[in-house]
Protein backbone atom coordinates (compact mmCIF):
# COMPACT_ATOMS: atom_id res chain seq x y z
CA UNK A 1 0.00 0.00 0.00
CA UNK A 2 0.72 3.42 -0.08
CA UNK A 3 2.02 3.30 4.04
CA UNK A 4 4.76 0.94 3.02
CA UNK A 5 8.42 2.18 3.21
CA UNK A 6 10.93 0.69 1.35
CA UNK A 7 13.25 -1.56 3.00
CA UNK A 8 16.98 -0.60 3.12
CA UNK A 9 19.22 -3.27 2.08
CA UNK A 10 20.30 -3.96 5.98
CA UNK A 11 16.62 -4.42 6.73
CA UNK A 12 16.44 -6.48 3.72
CA UNK A 13 19.77 -8.96 4.85
CA UNK A 14 17.79 -8.92 7.96
CA UNK A 15 15.10 -10.10 6.78
CA UNK A 16 16.24 -12.70 4.38
CA UNK A 17 18.61 -13.91 7.29
CA UNK A 18 15.36 -14.48 9.36
CA UNK A 19 13.48 -16.31 6.58
CA UNK A 20 16.89 -18.57 6.36
CA UNK A 21 16.49 -19.48 9.64
CA UNK A 22 12.57 -20.42 10.18
CA UNK A 23 13.27 -22.49 7.03
CA UNK A 24 16.54 -24.19 8.56
CA UNK A 25 14.10 -24.90 11.56
CA UNK A 26 11.03 -25.81 10.08
CA UNK A 27 8.85 -27.69 12.64
CA UNK A 28 10.97 -26.94 15.24
CA UNK A 29 10.16 -25.08 18.21
CA UNK A 30 12.50 -23.38 20.40
CA UNK A 31 12.20 -22.31 23.67
CA UNK A 32 14.64 -19.53 23.82
CA UNK A 33 13.53 -18.15 27.46
CA UNK A 34 14.54 -21.54 29.52
CA UNK A 35 17.54 -22.26 30.71
CA UNK A 36 18.47 -24.55 28.09
CA UNK A 37 17.41 -24.54 24.33
CA UNK A 38 15.08 -27.05 23.38
CA UNK A 39 13.83 -27.86 20.17
CA UNK A 40 9.75 -29.85 19.85
CA UNK A 41 8.32 -31.27 17.09
CA UNK A 42 4.70 -31.93 17.24
CA UNK A 43 3.60 -35.47 18.30
CA UNK A 44 0.34 -36.94 18.62
CA UNK A 45 -0.57 -36.30 22.07
CA UNK A 46 -4.23 -38.28 24.19
CA UNK A 47 -5.44 -34.90 25.51
CA UNK A 48 -8.04 -36.64 27.10
CA UNK A 49 -6.21 -37.54 30.59
CA UNK A 50 -4.70 -33.92 30.71
CA UNK A 51 -5.55 -31.26 32.19
CA UNK A 52 -4.65 -27.47 33.00
CA UNK A 53 -2.75 -28.99 36.22
CA UNK A 54 -1.01 -30.41 33.65
CA UNK A 55 0.60 -27.45 31.27
CA UNK A 56 3.61 -25.17 32.50
CA UNK A 57 4.20 -23.98 35.40
CA UNK A 58 3.49 -27.54 36.06
CA UNK A 59 6.77 -29.40 36.85
CA UNK A 60 7.28 -31.36 33.57
CA UNK A 61 5.08 -29.69 31.50
CA UNK A 62 6.85 -27.92 28.87
CA UNK A 63 5.81 -31.14 26.31
CA UNK A 64 1.99 -30.87 27.01
CA UNK A 65 2.16 -27.27 27.66
CA UNK A 66 4.00 -27.04 23.60
CA UNK A 67 1.99 -29.69 22.24
CA UNK A 68 -1.33 -27.97 23.58
CA UNK A 69 -0.70 -24.97 21.77
CA UNK A 70 0.62 -26.34 18.89
CA UNK A 71 -2.93 -28.12 18.77
CA UNK A 72 -4.51 -24.63 19.33
CA UNK A 73 -2.63 -22.16 16.87
CA UNK A 74 -3.37 -25.27 13.91
CA UNK A 75 -7.20 -24.29 14.79
CA UNK A 76 -6.91 -20.84 14.38
CA UNK A 77 -5.05 -21.05 11.60
CA UNK A 78 -7.74 -23.48 9.89
CA UNK A 79 -10.11 -20.89 10.89
CA UNK A 80 -8.20 -17.98 9.20
CA UNK A 81 -7.86 -19.88 6.32
CA UNK A 82 -11.61 -20.66 5.90
CA UNK A 83 -12.18 -17.19 6.69
CA UNK A 84 -10.61 -16.12 3.34
CA UNK A 85 -12.40 -18.48 1.46
CA UNK A 86 -15.68 -16.80 -0.01
CA UNK A 87 -17.56 -20.75 -0.30
CA UNK A 88 -17.96 -20.90 3.31
CA UNK A 89 -20.41 -19.61 5.40
CA UNK A 90 -20.48 -16.32 7.09
CA UNK A 91 -22.47 -17.83 10.03
CA UNK A 92 -23.25 -21.79 10.64
CA UNK A 93 -26.41 -20.81 12.36
CA UNK A 94 -28.41 -23.49 14.15
CA UNK A 95 -31.19 -22.64 17.17
CA UNK A 96 -29.65 -23.23 20.34
CA UNK A 97 -31.54 -26.89 20.59
CA UNK A 98 -29.82 -27.74 17.50
CA UNK A 99 -26.28 -26.97 19.21
CA UNK A 100 -27.25 -28.97 22.70
CA UNK A 101 -28.03 -32.12 20.45
CA UNK A 102 -25.33 -32.07 18.38
CA UNK A 103 -22.53 -30.30 20.01
CA UNK A 104 -19.96 -33.05 21.65
CA UNK A 105 -19.87 -32.35 25.06
CA UNK A 106 -21.21 -29.46 24.95
CA UNK A 107 -23.07 -28.86 28.26
CA UNK A 108 -25.00 -25.96 29.63
CA UNK A 109 -24.03 -26.84 33.15
CA UNK A 110 -20.96 -26.12 35.39
CA UNK A 111 -19.48 -29.41 36.20
CA UNK A 112 -17.27 -29.62 39.73
CA UNK A 113 -14.63 -31.83 37.40
CA UNK A 114 -12.08 -29.71 35.23
CA UNK A 115 -12.32 -30.21 31.58
CA UNK A 116 -9.93 -32.47 29.96
CA UNK A 117 -7.44 -30.46 27.42
CA UNK A 118 -9.58 -32.47 24.61
CA UNK A 119 -12.48 -30.83 25.58
CA UNK A 120 -10.95 -27.99 25.75
CA UNK A 121 -9.83 -28.47 21.71
CA UNK A 122 -13.49 -29.46 21.30
CA UNK A 123 -14.87 -26.39 22.52
CA UNK A 124 -12.69 -24.20 20.75
CA UNK A 125 -13.52 -25.94 17.43
CA UNK A 126 -17.37 -25.11 18.24
CA UNK A 127 -17.14 -22.07 19.41
CA UNK A 128 -15.26 -20.68 16.33
CA UNK A 129 -17.76 -23.31 13.81
CA UNK A 130 -20.62 -21.55 15.28
CA UNK A 131 -19.34 -17.76 15.54
CA UNK A 132 -19.93 -15.35 13.01
CA UNK A 133 -16.83 -14.79 11.03
CA UNK A 134 -16.42 -11.49 11.05
CA UNK A 135 -13.10 -11.56 8.77
CA UNK A 136 -14.76 -13.20 6.35
CA UNK A 137 -15.25 -11.13 2.81
CA UNK A 138 -19.08 -11.32 2.92
CA UNK A 139 -19.46 -9.61 6.72
CA UNK A 140 -20.52 -6.54 6.29
CA UNK A 141 -20.91 -4.18 9.23
CA UNK A 142 -20.22 -0.57 10.30
CA UNK A 143 -17.15 -1.60 12.37
CA UNK A 144 -15.43 -4.85 10.79
CA UNK A 145 -13.11 -4.23 7.80
CA UNK A 146 -12.07 -7.32 7.68
CA UNK A 147 -9.11 -9.90 9.44
CA UNK A 148 -6.02 -7.89 9.19
CA UNK A 149 -3.05 -10.55 9.94
CA UNK A 150 -0.71 -8.68 11.23
CA UNK A 151 -3.68 -7.21 13.50
CA UNK A 152 -4.36 -10.70 14.51
CA UNK A 153 -0.21 -11.30 15.01
CA UNK A 154 -0.12 -8.40 17.45
CA UNK A 155 -3.02 -9.65 19.29
CA UNK A 156 -1.65 -12.75 19.69
CA UNK A 157 1.93 -11.33 20.66
CA UNK A 158 -0.05 -8.80 23.17
CA UNK A 159 -2.01 -11.70 24.88
CA UNK A 160 1.29 -13.46 25.43
CA UNK A 161 3.33 -10.49 26.51
CA UNK A 162 0.46 -9.02 28.90
CA UNK A 163 -1.22 -11.69 30.88
CA UNK A 164 -3.58 -8.95 32.75
CA UNK A 165 -5.59 -9.16 29.09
Amino acid sequence: GFLQRTNSLEDKGRIVSSLKERQSSKNLLACENSDKESKFRRTETDFSNLYARDLLPAKNGEEQTMQFLLEVVDILLNYVRKTFDRSTKVLDFHHPHQLLEGMEGFNLELSDNPESLEQILVDCRDTLKYGVRTGHPRFFNQLSTGLDIIGLAGEWLTSTANTNM
